[in-house]
């Protein structure tokens, strides 16, 4: 008897998963009993990154990601609320279940029993389930697969555009969950964003997920996470013959070999070895060094960057030393033409031999040209510190032979030659503003005449000259004018009989209305709104 009955309990076990018709399954949660037709699949709402999915109706919590959810891959750790699909082949016919994850984080699973899966990945689950199968069908392949992965909330904070609690599904990560509250505003950290779970937090350094695709910077969200973009912290600024030149936050090493291998490193014509480094210093002072980034992207001799830091790596072509000249200079046949006030005027490039100064440029560009103004001649420089602007006297230099006016030049230097100014100007309230003719026998007070004199408003007493050297005078005080000054007549404030006479009529058409409204009414507005 006892034979007989093990022999039936195998046979029905052998039936059941064998037989189509006699498998167990269960049904998807929320589908109409048997015998009811269903209604037609709807299409996932399409949604583009950083939007939200309109909510179903009736569901206020539910987020319809869930029809536009990623798919669970290998690693996906479940938990309970999971619906899954378990398969189970054997020599002759497969049995297909949807089973949900209970509370307590197991699945019933007949006739295999009840296997505990929370808390596994995708492949640790397949692992479980099909070690118990082959326990007991020597022929059995499982394969498992989320089919409608749990819900929960996630806590988003700082710098981001929509702050506040999401509801997410567990098959989606972080980047996408960043992205649904409409992205990290331009004060927040994308190298630090903080995440916060059992009271334990990590950083998730989300630029390396962007641009090195590494998924260990995108994990999944789980239950009861928190997660805080902090605001971000002066950034090292990348510029010149680089892969991604802009503004990068420092990484947990804050390391120039980490940040070139995380933005692609120099470009094929980039000069490598010619970088320069700038750096404020703690007297607030810029300080510039060279750095050979041939060197420096090795482990030996990586160099650490601090923020604010700003590296710049020279093109090859600009290796070659050049100098550009530009303005009232006599050029030659190569030269570039152009206008300046009327006269002809060169932009022209040269090559910069070791040593040169000033006059040897004057002398490549062909000499000073006959209208130039010899004493605001300057030159600019714009080295890997802040630009500067030199004042040189040629003037001096050259015709009264003065060596200190020489200084050299650097490669990247602009020589500017400006053209002799041939105007005085007349600006604010005359009748005719505007540039006169210079002449040297005119007075201040003539110019204003030339100008068509002041105008009504004109406050001729406060009127000031400004020369080119940039020195102010009051008009009645001024030396000499010269080409180039600027005279400005102010206006007045208050004119004192038409402005008080328009002021008085003002008044009396206030007076005038008021007296207008006493009589209509029999008395003030005041006392007739009491009674």
């Amino acid at each position: 008897m006892n034979r007989l009955s093990r022999k039936s309990i195998s046979l029905a076990l052998v039936v059941s998963l064998l037989a189509p018709t006699l498998s167990v399954a269960q049904p998807t949660p929320g589908a109409p009993p048997p015998g009811v037709p269903q209604a037609p699949p709807t299409l996932p709402t399409p949604r583009t990154p950083g939007s939200f999915a309109p909510l179903a109706p009736g569901r206020g919590d539910l987020y319809l990601g869930q029809q536009a959810r990623s798919i669970a891959g290998p690693d996906y750790r479940l938990g309970p609320g999971d619906v899954l699909e378990v398969q189970i082949v054997g020599r002759l016919d497969a049995t297909r279940v949807q089973i949900v994850v209970d509370p307590e984080g197991a699945i019933a699973l007949p006739p295999l029993g009840t296997i505990k899966v929370a808390g596994l990945t995708l492949l640790e689950a397949n692992r479980a389930i099909t070690q118990r199968a082959r326990a007991i069908f020597r022929y059995a392949d499982v394969s498992i697969a989320v089919i409608s992965p749990r819900s929960f909330e996630v806590v988003v904070s700082g710098e981001v555009e929509r702050p506040g609690s999401l509801q997410v599904l567990a098959t989606q990560r972080l980047h996408e969950i960043i992205l649904t509250t409409g992205g990290i505003t331009p004060r927040g950290s994308a190298r630090h964003v903080q995440v916060t779970r059992a009271g334990r937090t990590t950083e998730i350094d989300l630029l390396i997920f962007e641009l090195k695709g590494d998924i260990t910077q995108n994990p999944f969200v789980q239950e009861d996470m928190r997660i805080n973009v902090p605001p971000r912290v002066a950034p090292v600024t990348l510029s010149g013959a680089v892969r991604r030149p802009g503004e990068y936050e420092l990484g947990a090493d804050g390391s120039l070999r980490e940040l070139l291998d995380l933005t692609g490193g120099v470009t094929v014509a980039g000069a490598g070895s010619a970088a320069r480094l700038t750096r404020i210093g703690p007297d607030g002072r810029k300080e510039t060094t060279s750095l050979d980034l041939r060197e420096g992207s090795t482990s030996a001799g990586d160099v650490p960057l601090r923020a604010g830091d700003a590296l710049y790596v020279p093109p090859l072509t600009s290796i070659q030393d050049v100098v550009e000249v530009r303005g009232a200079f006599n050029g030659a046949a190569e030269s570039a033409k152009t206008q300046t006030q009327g006269k002809p005027t060169i932009v022209q490039r040269f090559e910069l031999a070791r040593g040169e100064r000033v006059r040897d440029v004057v002398v490549k560009a062909g000499g000073a040209a006959a209208f130039a103004d010899l004493r605001l001649a300057f030159v600019d420089r714009a080295d890997a510190g802040p630009a500067q602007r030199i004042p040189v006297d040629l003037q001096r230099l050259l015709v009264e032979k003065d060596e200190t006016q020489n200084i050299p030049i650097q490669n990247g230097d602009v020589v500017v030659l400006p053209v002799f100014e041939d105007k005085v100007y007349v600006v604010g309230e005359v009748k005719v503003p505007g540039a006169q003719d210079f002449r040297p026998d005119l007075t201040a007070r003539e110019y204003l005449a030339a100008a068509g004199g002041p105008s009504a408003r004109a406050k001729v007493r406060a009127a000031t000259v400004t020369f080119r050297n940039g020195r102010t005078y009051a008009m009645a005080e001024a030396p000499p004018l010269e080409p180039g000054a600027v005279m400005t007549v102010p206006e007045v404030a208050v004119k004192w009989w038409q402005d008080y006479v328009t002021i008085a009529s003002l008044v009396a058409n206030l007076v005038t209305a008021y007296t207008g409204i006493f009589v209509l009414f029999n008395g003030p507005l005041t006392n007739r709104s009491t009674r």
